[in-house]
């Protein structure tokens, strides 16, 4: 899951699933791994798809530097330090913010059993390398059109940690509401947050506002009372949504598993060229992410 920018809007967006992450390990210490791997310019991950507030957008990420860090293989714990180059790219529909690999049973077995829905690749085989309950499964072999490109971002997840990560609001904010506090978490952040009071409570909403979302498609905003009329006919109801928000301290904690280990990280977004993603997300801006991984077996050697 990620909570993107200040404004709320993107916040509790999913984070897809069957994405793999291949670490090489030097594991000549008794109690600790260190972790390499990766070139620059190799693509890291899957293509994201993200949208919010009737705004999608595709995220396709790159290494700018080798994988770094350590692990601990008996204690499920580790601490990655990842520079990453974040293409964005807009979607071309709040439903559809990537193109899709149609038709590919199981994702990243090598197979390209799937098809490209759009995009240059259109038509094209596919392997599914990532998959999404709301967006349908994204491939590196389905990328979005270069002309779709709004950003080149430079994010660095140092770190990417099983421990506990902080970020303090300690930076004058670029546009201050007299009468309220003039704090941001990020350099060229326009405000705090986007709380009516603006102030940002301890379970991180604000009292308002309170704004319609289609239940079944949290992407897509709504009036509150018209029923399933706006989200028809995917999109469930429209229920009330009281808009998430960040504090005066972010903070994230995650967890070690051998198994199943929750990696946390907390970070300045910088702004893309599109004034849409910005006004909606609130960018330049703070973002936290949490990732629930799973620790698979090193593949088998074919003879």
């Amino acid at each position: 899951m990620i909570d993107l920018g200040w404004t709320g809007i993107a916040h509790r967006q999913p984070w897809p699933s069957e994405q793999r992450i291949e670490l090489a390990l030097d594991c000549r210490s008794a109690t600790s791994c260190t972790v390499g791997g990766g070139v620059a310019g190799a693509i890291f991950g899957a293509p994201i798809p993200l949208s919010a507030g009737g705004v999608p957008a595709c995220v396709v990420s790159r290494l700018r530097a080798p994988l770094a860090g350590s692990v601990e293989p008996e204690a499920g714990c580790g601490e990655l330090r990842l520079a990453l180059t974040s293409t964005v790219y807009t979607g071309r529909e709040v439903a559809e913010p990537c193109p899709r690999c149609v038709g590919d049973g199981t994702a990243n077995d090598g197979r390209k059993d799937g098809r490209c829905d759009a995009g240059p690749s259109a038509g094209e085989a596919c392997d599914a390398n990532a998959a999404s309950a709301l967006f349908g499964a994204t491939s590196n072999d389905c990328l979005p059109p270069p002309a779709s490109i709004v950003g080149t971002l430079a994010i660095d997840l140092a770190p990417l940690t099983t421990d506990g990560v902080r970020l303090a609001a300690e930076r004058p904010c670029g546009f201050h509401r007299p009468g309220l506090a003039d704090h941001c978490a990020c350099t060229g952040q326009r405000q705090p947050n986007d709380c009516a009071s603006g102030t940002c409570g301890a379970d991180e909403h604000c009292e308002a506002p309170v704004e319609g979302v289609c239940s079944d498609a949290p992407f897509r905003g709504c009036t509150l009372g018209s029923g399933t009329t706006e989200c028809a006919p995917a999109g469930g109801t429209c229920e009330p949504r009281v808009r998430p928000c960040f504090g005066d301290l972010i903070a994230a904690t995650g967890a070690c598993d051998r198994v199943h280990p929750t990696y946390v990280a907390i970070f300045c977004a910088p702004a893309t060229q599109a004034p849409a993603i910005n006004a909606t997300a609130g960018l330049p801006g703070p973002a936290r992410l949490r990732l629930e991984l799973e620790a698979l077996p090193p593949p088998v050697a074919v003879k």
